[in-house]
């Protein structure tokens, strides 16, 4: 059963985020024409302060109640699912409410000596509004992933980024006239919208699987579940909190240190817009399947775990190890030989297509690293995932304040290179050693970097000679971007990296 729930939460998972990463190109598309790179750069700095709140609010406890509700619903104790669920949102909500009042006063000093952005100040303010709802939803998505029941997590995201992208298209012509702090916060309007939409979701989706649950007696009191969820929490709050704060550190350093490089105030911050809020977006396009393995590895591995299923949980760390390594491999091959295309034809801009193609090679470390995490939050490893990020993040900064006023944005690669290796090594190694997994460096590495080599030297001879006189930039892309697709599936299967029975696996 854990097998079957991992694949099928995976498939919820990658299809929803599907549907949400194209609503979201479009949304960018959209924000990109309206705000400019400079606008987009604006908007991008005060991301990462929303990813600090829900660090601290709501990331711990949310992967704390989808490992602790998998283990009780592996036993049946359905009530100890519910009251897990209510003990964590008594933690996450009141965290968020107190985080909200928090930003919200102190949002000028934030904007003027942390961000040091002046024009942030407003949408810090509306950012405080949704964090309530914020921490609600992901406790309740936490609580239907620990049941393997992606679906609802799928919906909400999708729903939520919906709402998002209603919002602003509906008050863009009133925000961005009155200049680029407006249209700033009307990026944090939409996320507001988005929030609110994903709370009440998931609150009625729980009202109706409440009805359907096998009536059971809760034999875990309040006290007893609040100490073990803040137990298994801490950890990962820790982890993610100091992850974010210095992700966030990160990009407030790179316009000041672009500027160190020779690039005006403008400048810099454009460019910084078009890395983070363009580049980016597209590189981590491939990951929505990474995420929902990574996701769905918690719950499953946690149910592997209680019922001491060795053989399972091998199996699962080997496949998913395996297709993360596909993933990132093919994604490098993709950005590396269309970057330029995709870029134009998304945005209408060459430096992103540049950008992406210094950023390809870190795509197999990063795909690798979300399915890494997945695996060790699940077997109770969270300080370890804690101790990796956090100094692979700190030589992170070292580097971008050594490397980016001489190499300019292309320095910034090179850190997030190292950063990603550096930890993705790290967390590979504690997993592989607390389960007893040897490394399968042929299935795993070298077959789908040779599958990825041919199907990109077939596919950019056929792309250049051939559909590139045929066809517009656009649609020549679009049947690139899916030959090299074929091209490198049908190569995994010649090589076999990819079996008939992973397939029937799948089916």
């Amino acid at each position: 059963m854990g097998k079957k729930a991992l694949i099928t939460g995976t498939i919820v998972l990658t299809l929803t985020s599907f549907v949400t990463k194209i609503l979201g190109f479009i949304f960018r598309i959209y924000m990109s024409n309206i705000m400019g790179a400079e606008g987009v750069g604006l908007y991008q700095l005060v991301f990462p302060i929303y990813m600090l709140i829900w660090s601290i609010s709501s990331a711990g406890i949310s992967l704390a109640v989808s490992k602790k509700v998998a283990e009780h619903t592996a036993r049946g104790k359905h009530a100890d699912g519910i009251r897990t669920l209510k003990s964590a949102l008594i933690i996450s909500v009141g965290l968020a409410s107190i985080m909200s009042i928090f930003i919200f006063i102190m949002a000028p000093w934030v904007a003027n000596s942390y961000i040091k952005e002046p024009r942030t100040e407003l949408a810090l303010k509306y950012l405080c509004v949704c964090v309530p709802f914020m921490a609600t939803a992901c406790c309740i998505r936490g609580y239907f992933q620990g049941r393997q029941e992606m679906a609802v997590s799928g919906l909400a995201q999708v729903i939520e980024q919906i709402a998002r992208m209603t919002i602003i298209f509906l008050f863009s012509s009133l925000f961005i006239p009155k200049g680029i702090e407006y249209a700033c916060a009307l990026g944090a309007l939409g996320l507001c919208a988005g929030e609110f939409c994903s709370a009440l979701f998931t609150f009625i989706m729980l009202q109706i699987k409440k009805h359907h649950l096998p009536r059971t007696k809760a034999t875990i009191s309040y006290h007893s579940m609040l100490g073990t969820l803040i137990t298994i929490s801490l950890p990962i709050t820790a982890n993610r909190f100091l992850t974010s704060a210095l992700s966030s550190l990160e990009n407030i350093l790179i316009p000041i240190e672009l500027q160190k490089y020779g690039m005006s105030s403008s400048d810099a911050l454009g460019m910084y817009g078009m890395f983070s809020g363009m580049a980016l977006p597209l590189l981590f396009f491939p990951s929505m399947v990474t995420m929902a393995i990574s996701t769905a590895l918690v719950p499953s591995i946690s149910e592997s775990v209680a019922m001491k299923n060795t053989r399972v949980l091998h199996k699962t760390v080997s496949k998913s190890i395996q297709y993360s390594a596909v993933i990132g491999i093919g994604a490098c091959a993709l950005f590396m030989t269309l970057g330029n295309e995709i870029a134009i034809a998304c945005y209408g801009r060459s430096e992103v297509g540049q950008l992406l193609r210094y950023l390809a090679i870190i795509c197999p470390f990063v795909y690798l690293r979300d399915i890494l995490t997945g695996m060790l939050n699940g077997l109770g490893l969270q300080k370890l995932t804690f101790k990796g990020n956090s100094i692979a993040s700190v030589i992170c900064i070292m580097l971008i304040v050594i490397l980016v006023p001489k190499f300019g944005i292309v320095g910034f690669v090179i850190a997030m290179l190292i950063q990603s290796s550096l930890v993705t090594c790290y967390h590979m190694w504690h997993a592989l050693r607390h389960i007893n997994l040897s490394v399968d460096i042929l299935s795993w590495i070298i077959k789908p970097t040779f599958a990825a080599v041919s199907g990109s030297i077939i596919m950019k001879y056929i792309h250049t000679h051939y559909l590139m006189n045929i066809f517009s930039l656009r649609a020549a892309t679009l049947i690139a971007i899916f030959a090299l697709g074929v091209f490198y599936l049908v190569f995994l299967f010649l090589f076999k990296s990819i079996t008939k029975e992973d397939v029937k696996q799948f089916i």
